[in-house]
């Protein structure tokens, strides 16, 4: 699919989609809740957010004694969020409803790491293993409540799926977290729906204690999801090099990709420099891509969660930058970005997008940065998080 930014001039208004990340909890809130209204299929869903609404409704359907299948498609959140959700609603010691449920995955979801999470459940009654012929997840044993112990040095939906989990037990839990807090502004997030919905959460250090004996939250009426930062940092990085103007993102928001707006600010002040990257793994790869147009030399800082995202994102960007002539140096945890040659580059540049909706945004950004064509094996990839982007393309990009 060629993409064409040669001659055309974006100018347009768009607004951001809804956060996925405030999304995802709120739909889950609120179902623990009891708003059974709000997940049913909506055709304008992005296809993670679709996946967290139809385990949803594994969870209301589910019948005594029998299997459970909840469908995740490619949606990492919807994975680590519904383990212990669907293990403290159906496997409650006690309580329990299903033998056992199973977590189907697409895409690479099935490699990505659930390691830590595991190791925290097993002292608490549940098994998770793998079944590769299916590439699914298995779910076994009786939940109980209790002190819990998790790494979080890899991800914060371990932590968001436990604290979501374990208000449904009538008594007290914790969550203690070792090894530090990667993207600890999801995990304000989680502690943000929760606490909205009557399930108020109190830390002390790295020690969680989430509410317990049931959700009591009013879920009468309708709700609304703020812009997604996510997304809206690859349309503030389209709109640095364009005329587009970017509307429905709250500066006040407590989603950690708003950075981006620092970012960009930091970017107007230096020639050079390092960005870390570690609490928002999402929106490096944009950083990446702009930076060689921005920047002398730029080096990424903890980005090394991104080799395990739906592509291994330190690859991708490279070989996306070394297609438009850009060199870059990486070590496990950094990447340096250096100053885009002035040369022209030769036209149509053909990139991959790794069936990764991140990156496929990059290669459009790389289109109109350049104001050149790109060769582009796909964008449908795009429904995961911005499906009403691919209309954007094919009305402005598309020759």
């Amino acid at each position: 699919m060629i993409l064409s930014a040669k001659n055309r001039d974006l100018d347009f208004t768009i607004s951001a989609p809804p956060s996925k990340s405030v999304y995802h909890r709120e739909l889950i809130v609120r179902f623990l809740c009891g708003d059974k209204a709000h997940i049913e299929a909506d055709p304008s869903d992005n296809n993670d957010i679709r996946a967290t609404r139809a385990c949803l409704r594994s969870l209301r359907d589910a019948k005594a004694g029998e299997e459970v299948i909840l469908p995740c498609g490619e949606s990492g959140s919807t994975l680590r969020f519904m383990i212990p959700v669907a293990a403290a609603f159906l496997l409650r010691k006690g309580s329990e409803i299903a033998s056992k449920i199973v977590f189907t995955t697409e895409g690479r979801l099935f490699d990505r790491p659930v390691k830590e999470l595991a190791e925290a459940l097993v002292p608490h009654g549940i098994t998770i293993s793998k079944d590769d012929p299916s590439r699914s997840l298995i779910v076994t044993g009786s939940m109980t409540s209790g002190e819990y112990k998790i790494d979080g040095s890899v991800s914060s939906q371990y932590i968001s799926g436990l604290l979501m989990a374990l208000p449904l037990f009538s008594d007290k839990s914790s969550i203690e977290v070792t090894g530090g807090i990667k993207s600890a502004r999801y995990i304000d997030l989680t502690v943000d729906a929760l606490t909205k919905y009557s399930a108020a959460v109190t830390r002390e250090g790295d020690t969680f204690y989430p509410s317990f004996g049931g959700y009591h939250g009013d879920v009468s009426g309708d709700f609304t999801v703020e812009g997604d930062w996510s997304n809206g940092a690859f349309l503030l990085c389209l709109e640095r090099f364009s005329d587009i103007k970017v509307e429905g993102l709250d500066p006040s928001s407590k989603q950690g990709d708003k950075a981006i707006v620092d970012f960009l600010k930091f970017a107007d002040a230096n020639d050079s420099g390092s960005w870390d990257c570690s609490d928002t793994p999402d929106i490096a790869p944009y950083m990446a891509i702009v930076a060689p147009f921005l920047f002398d030399e730029l080096t990424l800082t903890g980005i090394g969660r991104l080799r395990i995202k739906e592509s291994d994102r330190v690859m991708a960007v490279r070989e996306q930058l070394s297609a438009i002539g850009v060199r870059t140096e990486e070590t496990e945890d950094t990447l340096t970005i250096y100053r885009a040659p002035s040369s022209s580059v030769t036209s149509p540049v053909k990139l991959l997008s790794y069936n990764d909706h991140r990156m496929a945004m990059c290669a459009v950004l790389i289109a109109v940065i350049l104001k050149t064509d790109i060769d582009i094996d796909d964008i449908k990839c795009l429904d995961k998080s911005f499906p009403e982007f691919q209309e954007i393309i094919r009305r402005e990009l598309i020759p």
